[in-house]
């Protein structure tokens, strides 16, 4: 996971929020077999788009705090930020490689 950033409570604003690049922001939990199934695809992603987005993850059991704050309610859930902003649009229980990666793609685009 080098090229995905773990992130929680006190790191969150610092590596998402304030990052000058897209940062797609994913959190799941150890439990999760669609977080599970899609982590292989989101670590090859993470490799493929290094340098024009940031790939950052957290664990919903252990930072409770952002699913919350975030109002998370199924996980996995992916959030695009730019410029400190979340996209409005969410993966949630991304299911394939190609829908992960025009999500991505969209989120560029914007």
């Amino acid at each position: 996971m080098q090229n995905i950033i773990l992130v929680d409570s006190n790191n969150f604003d610092e590596v998402v929020l304030r990052n000058e690049k897209p940062v797609v922001f994913a959190i799941g939990a150890e439990w999760c077999a669609d977080c599970r199934r899609a982590a292989p695809f989101y670590m090859a992603f993470a490799k493929e788009y290094d340098g024009r987005m940031v790939f950052t993850t957290a664990d919903a059991e252990k930072s409770p705090e952002l699913k919350e704050r975030l109002d998370v309610r199924r996980i996995p859930t992916m959030i695009i930020f730019k410029n400190g902003v979340a996209m409005e649009e969410r993966l949630v229980e991304v299911k394939t490689p190609g829908e992960l990666k025009a999500f991505i793609e969209k989120g560029l685009a914007s």
